[in-house]
């Protein structure tokens, strides 16, 4: 049975990130499994960043060729499937070095801001990638059978399959999410509404129909569904972490050996190895100028 250390990132002084989780963060848990080894799990991450790595540069290359470059920056779910292959290729070198390294220091030891958002990265990831596929396949997809073969591919997998490997990462990491992260994760969706609003001031377009404003009232409620999907989506995927989490446990797979409580022990050995040491001292000191008197 592995025994993991578990240690968390040093306890931020901002109480801003104290409140909303970021220094929960614990590293080792983005780089281990409990179902199987961390090369194993290091092999299926490289798969899926792998397979990320060809849908990207397919899908930016058939927009070059069709001279649309800009669009693949203004919609929600191409930018959804950039943050979810930033966070594979991320995890992977992360993976590749505390496989290299046999320990996660290199991460307890860099700027807390990359922790904080690898984080921030890992909760959009899980939430978005639950309210693509649901956005797109009940709205948006509504010329499935007039599009070229390869076009088709690229909807499959940045609308689909990226699920499939969201929830295969989720799955056979270790990660947990601070609940209070729901807020970063719906204002990053709100922000991205002030984004299409620019757009459309700036080109005359809706990046997405059901966004466009003289609609009217149906429109006010997809603004509102959106919001509700993200909420039930993030929420959602806390519910699977914590299931996974307590499968482990109740299957003997979740066996935990606290740093903290380590480094308290090693602390206290350490103070009475100091405190034994200066009465040695005076002790010696002692003897010494009763010597010389």
């Amino acid at each position: 049975m592995i025994k993991y250390q578990d240690q968390k990132v040093k306890p931020s002084k901002y109480a801003f990130i104290r409140w909303f989780g970021f220094d929960q963060f614990v590293p080792e848990r983005a780089v281990t499994s409990y179902w199987i080894s961390s090369k194993a799990f290091f092999v299926i991450r490289f798969l899926l960043a792998l397979y990320s790595t060809i849908v990207f540069w397919t899908y930016l290359g058939l927009l070059a060729s069709f001279a649309d470059v800009r669009g693949f920056f203004s919609a929600f779910t191409t930018l959804t499937f950039i943050g979810l292959h930033a966070y594979l290729i991320t995890a992977c070198v992360y993976h590749f070095r505390y496989l290299w390294h046999k320990n996660v220091d290199f991460l307890l030891n860099q700027p807390s801001v990359l922790n904080y958002l690898y984080l921030y990265l890992y909760s959009t990831i899980v939430t978005y990638n639950i309210l693509t596929p649901v956005v797109f396949w009940s709205i948006l997809n509504t010329a499935a059978g007039e599009v070229p073969p390869v076009v088709m591919w690229i909807n499959v997998s940045v609308h689909g399959v990226s699920f499939f490997m969201m929830i295969i990462d989720v799955i056979f990491n270790r990660m947990k999410i601070p609940i209070r992260l729901v807020l970063f994760v719906f204002f990053t969706v709100v922000f991205y509404m002030f984004l299409a609003f620019i757009i459309f001031a700036s080109t005359g377009k809706w990046v997405y129909p059901f966004l466009d404003w003289s609609q009217g009232p149906p429109t006010a409620i997809w603004y509102f569904v959106v919001a509700i999907i993200v909420v039930v989506a993030f929420f959602i995927m806390i519910l699977v972490h914590w299931i996974r989490d307590l499968i482990a446990r109740k299957t003997g797979k979740a066996e935990v050996q606290q740093q903290q409580q380590q480094q308290q022990q090693q602390q206290q050995q350490q103070q009475q190895q100091e405190i034994h040491q200066d009465h040695s001292v005076s002790k010696l000191e002692t003897r010494q100028s009763t010597s010389q008197a």
